[in-house]
Formats: structure tokens, sequence, C-alpha cells
């Protein structure tokens, strides 16, 4: 069955000065990796395998690049948002993309409210005084970055921008120091034996559980195709920005970890902040406020990365016809007002139900229904009749593609039994949902 591509309702314009250029896009892609995780992922990675977990890093890095490079192909077809929504519903249709759609809607708004309410910890660490408020701090902190977002993408580019370089300024700060303090690591019997076995593990267990634990500190790189309406020459930029990105933000980590075992060895293991503690060593006592500031920041600017995104995800739908096209309605500013405030509102009601936590954990399984969809889009979109080819193409035929599915099921069959049958209840549910809107029908109508 083919599905005949539309183009979108006509939309309010947005000037192209407004939107994110290559450089904004590439900040873009390095906030909505790079969380409060870069803080803790020393600690988690050293336990099963030592500081042989730097090359657990490198195993990492290959791997996510070959999820990338596929989103990277597929994303120079299209220049409007909806990512791996639009990828899967063009390569296979609309049942396929509605799918791919609404679960990842879903779990990026999941994912949202778990972000706010861990921006409101921290918030609570570095303001002692507002212990207490939580709830509250994180849904106001919603409703500001609603409302900034409902100003137009210039304002939220703007926003998003200044965040992301204030949470790379201490992250930055850490690596540029601590290359000075490898050698005195080295000297001092850090790296030996370079590999510590976690008691009960091989090498290959030991690897491959390193290597999940990583892969999930790199996940939100798919968020950029999704507001790829709100670049400049989508199809050419969306790519270099998503490589661009990936190769920074494992550069950053690759040093972070090894700055971390340079100034505390097996030391980490004791320790529950150990790049806090690795940049006071460094640098002395200010290095702790300069991390805890820094991990706040860089929670905010996930937070501001999930508010630009996750509502054009759903008015992409809507504008697509798969759900109901009040849902895509843009205000005078360009903003898909009703999207933002749909998307709000849930993330609130989650955050006052206070049960989101376990959900966000699910939401991990649920975004390998974006990945295993993009990469096997590669391989059916270069044989559909397209109108553009993308300007980033894949070398080495469909091997890459084909890797970076089996790489993603693989990744999938490492998760809890329960989260997997939750990812199967969630197919059965917008399948349902599917069907009740009537979208079957419209794909006929289509044929």
């Amino acid at each position: 069955m083919e599905t005949k591509i539309e183009r979108a309702p006509e939309e309010v314009a947005v000037s192209e000065d407004a939107k994110f250029g290559l450089r904004e896009a590439t900040l873009y892609g390095i906030n909505a990796v790079i969380g409060s995780g870069i803080f803790l992922l020393p600690r988690e990675i050293y336990s099963n395998l030592g500081p042989a977990s730097l090359l657990a890093i490198i195993v990492d890095i290959l791997l996510v690049l070959l999820l990338a490079v596929c989103f990277a192909e597929v994303a120079g077809y299209f220049d409007k948002n909806g990512g791996p929504f639009q990828y899967s519903r063009t390569a296979f249709g609309n049942y396929v993309g509605f799918n791919v759609g609404i679960l990842g809607w879903f779990v990026t708004i999941v994912a949202w409210a778990a972000m706010a309410a861990g921006f409101a910890r921290l918030f609570v660490l570095a303001v002692p005084a507002t212990s207490g408020h939580e709830t509250m701090i994180s849904i106001l902190l919603v409703i500001a970055l609603s409302i900034i977002n409902s100003q137009g993408i210039k304002t939220s580019k703007l926003f998003t921008i200044f965040i992301t370089i204030a949470k790379l300024i201490p992250i930055f700060a850490f690596c540029a120091i601590a290359v000075f303090f490898v050698k005195g690591g080295m000297d001092a019997g850090h790296f030996q034996p370079f590999v510590q076995l976690a008691p009960g593990k091989d090498l290959g267990s030991a690897m491959s559980s390193t290597a999940l634990t990583i892969f999930y500190a790199f996940i939100g790189f798919e968020t950029m195709p999704i507001v790829a309406g709100e670049m400049r020459d989508a199809s050419r930029n969306v790519p270099k920005a998503i490589v661009s990105s990936i190769l920074i933000v494992s550069l950053l980590y690759f040093i972070i970890l090894l700055g971390t075992i340079a100034m505390l060895g097996n030391g980490i293991m004791q320790s529950d902040a150990p790049v806090q503690d690795a940049f006071v060593m460094m640098i002395g006592p200010s290095g702790a406020w300069i991390i805890t500031i820094g991990a706040l920041i860089s929670v905010g600017g996930l937070n501001m990365g999930d508010s630009l995104m996750i509502p054009r995800y759903g008015a992409s739908i809507a504008n697509e016809g798969l759900l109901p096209k009040a849902i895509g309605k843009e205000n005078t500013k360009g903003a898909p007002i009703v999207a933002i405030i749909v998307s709000g509102v849930l993330a609130i009601l989650l955050l006052m139900a206070g049960n989101f936590e376990e959900l966000a954990e699910l939401s991990v399984v649920f975004r390998f229904f974006q990945y295993i969809p993009t990469a096997l889009a590669v391989i059916v979109l270069r044989k559909k009749d397209m109108k553009k080819q993308p300007a980033f193409r894949l070398k080495g035929g469909m091997l890459i593609p084909i890797l970076g599915t089996a790489i993603s099921v693989w990744v999938l069959s490492q998760a809890k039994p329960s989260s997997l049958i939750a990812g199967v209840v969630g197919v059965v549910v917008a399948t349902i949902l599917y069907f009740l809107l009537g979208n079957n029908k419209k794909a006929e109508a289509e044929v």
C-alpha cells in the first residue's frame, strides 16, 4: 500500500532569520543529549570495568553514530517537523507512522515531567529554603517554558542558545583543566590495573552492561529532526548538526570520565558525586559549587529543549491529518499554541500525580520504537520516488541501517521484561486509537 505524500496545512509564515541555523541547530542537539547524568556518569560506568570503561565509551560512540547517521540521511528528505513520525509514515504508511508518532509524543511528555521534577530537586539542593515545594517549582517551570515557547521560535531559539552555552561553560572548564591532571593520575596508578571486573562479571558481560548504561546517556539525539521545520535549510543542516553534536558530546563524555579517573581512581566508587569531587581536587571548594550550578543549568536546558520539541511533535501528527487538526493550530507568532497547551497540561498532571517516575524509566524502551523504524526507513526511502534527495548519504549500501536496527534490538533485549510488556501494551493502545480516529479509512482513501 502506497502512502500519498501530502503537504502540511498552510502554516503561519516564520522568518528564516528567526529559525535555527547550523550552529544553533548543533547547540540544540548538544543540549538535547547532555543532562545531569553527565555529572553522575563516571561512577556507574566505572563499576563493572574500572579504567577499561574508557573503551566502553569508544564502543558506544560507534554504536550511537550508527543510529545517528541513519537519522542524518533520512532527515535529508524532509524540511518539516515530525522527525521519526514523518520518516516512518512516508516509508511504511499511516499505521506505522501513527504508532511511532503517538507513542513518541506520549513518552516525551512523560520524560519532560521527569526532567521538570529533576530540576526542582536540584534547585532545592542549591536553595535549601525552597525545600518542600518541589512540585510547585516543577509546575511553574513547565508553565514558564510553555509561555516562552508560545512567543514563537525566535524567542525559544534565543533561550535555547543562552542556556546551552551556560550549561557548557562548567563542562568545558572541567575538561580543559582535567587534561592537565591525566599524567599525574597515571603516575599515581589510578589507571592500574586497566581492567577491573566487578565480582561475577566476565569481560563480555561487563562490557555489554557498561555499553548499555552509556548508550542511555546519549539518548536525545533523535529530538533534533522533530523540530526540523524550525531550522533553516533543514534537509542540509539537520544531518550535519546531528553528526556534529554527537561527536562533540562523545568527546566531552570521554574527557570527563578520563579526568575523573585521573583524580579519584578507585575512589570513584566511594563518591556520590564523582565529577564534583574531582573538580574540588583540581581547583578547590569552588569546584563543588560550579558543578552544582552546572547540573541545575543542564537540566534546565533539557527542559527548554523539551518545551520546544514536544508540542511540535504533536502538531506535526495533527498537520498530517492523523490527529484532530485543532492540535496543530498556530498563533500569530507561528507557535503551535494548542499543542503547547495540551503538552503542558499533560506534563503538569503527571507532576501532580507524582507517580510518573516509573513511566519515565519505561520511556527508554519506547524510544527504540523511533530508532528501529528510522533505521529501516533508510532502506525503504532510497527506493521511493522522493521529491528531493538527501545531501548526506550513507556509504556501504544497507550495512549501516541493518547494523543500526540490530543494535536497537540488542539494547531492547537487555531491558526488563516488564518494560517490554509495557511497550507492547503501548502499541496496542495506539492501534486502538488509530482505528477510533478513523485513520484506517483515511489511509484507504489515499491509496
